[in-house]
């Protein structure tokens, strides 16, 4: 069976879940505090609860580009905006550039997941490809990866750059590293596991110069910035508008116990545990390259200052979905795939209500 095939039923079921759940959300669950009044992004119900939170300045840099009056803007990296404007743009409404956001982002999805199982079958069979897939699928945070957010872009380019690796398609791979660069601000540590494997015996040298194609892209990205904004650190800035304090500290898990900044703190506390669990599995179950970009997203990821969006960044440590489906007996991948589907319900039926679930 192709990967195709294997990843199409889990991908079409899981989607529709979402929207399903979307919707019912809508019509059952009442809007967050933060959202009493009409803030919605669409008419359409579906496209509207597909566009919360992070989705408006995607969709302001897809409409107007970037600019010094918006400055918080250039946190948000511009491959995926790009796209919405190249697919919203005939038409112009805030619609179509949303609609644009949604399709490109499950296009990204299935083609992510096709991708994943290509990856896990150079080394194992269908069937832990498949798992693979497939618990990647439900993580609770799954609703990002249909809406108007950019992770199923970069999880696509992430994946496609380390099957092209290993295939030693150099040139491909470090153009894709490239453009994960220009799709989330740490695409560019792609750049390690590139490395890795380009360093294994024979050494290719191609593959060597291909890792220099994400540290030139993202430095030339913060150069364009500085251009737009007057601010050498214009990234920084803008990441600290938003909360971010670059740095790893025990005080993000002591964080987690304020009721004004987490409503589910033991969630995110279970979830950075799984993941990082599996992370260090992945050492002794899959090739080092991809341990060793499992290990430093993931670091980069309870490195923000806060854990409040590290749930949606775990989407990106796919390595660690390759180890649990080779280690995981029968028994505990459908409990991980139940439990993981009923957390999942209930954070799309949030984030389709404005809650803050990441």
């Amino acid at each position: 069976m192709s990967a195709a095939r294997a990843t199409l039923l889990p991908f079409l079921l899981t989607r529709a879940l979402v929207a399903v759940i979307a919707l019912v959300a809508g019509a059952f669950v009442p809007l967050s505090a933060v959202c009493r009044d009409a803030c919605h992004a669409s008419n359409i119900l579906l496209l509207d609860a597909a566009s919360r939170w992070d989705a408006d300045p995607y969709l302001a840099i897809a409409r107007d580009g970037y600019h010094a009056d918006a400055p918080s803007h250039v946190a948000y990296f511009p491959l995926y905006p790009f796209l919405m404007r190249l697919g919203g743009g005939l038409f112009g409404s805030d619609d179509a550039y949303l609609a644009a956001g949604v399709v490109i982002s499950n296009l990204a999805l299935f083609a992510a997941v096709v991708y994943l199982a290509r990856l896990v079958m150079l080394d194992r069979d269908i069937q832990t490809a498949t798992r693979a897939a497939v618990y990647l699928l439900v993580f609770p945070t799954t609703v990002f990866l249909s809406a108007v957010y950019a992770e199923s872009l970069f999880l696509l380019l992430a994946i496609a750059a380390m099957y092209h690796a290993r295939r030693h398609d150099w040139l491909l791979a470090g153009a894709i590293t490239a453009l994960a660069a220009l799709t989330r601000p740490f695409g560019a540590v792609l750049a390690l596991p590139l490395a890795m494997e380009a360093l294994r015996r024979p050494i290719a040298l191609r593959g060597l110069a291909a890792t220099l194609l994400a540290p030139a892209t993202f430095f030339a990205w913060l150069g364009v910035l500085w251009l737009i904004t007057g601010d050498p650190r214009a990234l920084l800035t803008a990441q600290a508008q938003w909360g971010g304090r670059p740095g790893l500290s025990l005080q993000v898990f002591a964080d987690l116990f304020d009721p004004a900044i987490y409503g589910f703190p033991w969630l995110v506390l279970a979830f950075t545990v799984v993941i990082g669990a599996l992370v260090v599995i992945s050492w002794r179950v899959v090739r080092p390259s991809l341990a060793a970009y499992a290990t430093v997203v993931f670091l980069v990821a309870i490195s923000t200052g806060s854990l409040t969006s590290a749930p949606r960044y775990y989407l990106a440590v796919f390595p660690a979905f390759i180890a649990l489906a080779v280690i995981a007996p029968a028994w505990l991948g459908r409990t991980y795939v139940a439990v993981a589907v009923a957390i999942g319900a209930l954070l799309t039926g949030m984030f389709a209500q404005w809650y803050w679930i990441g």
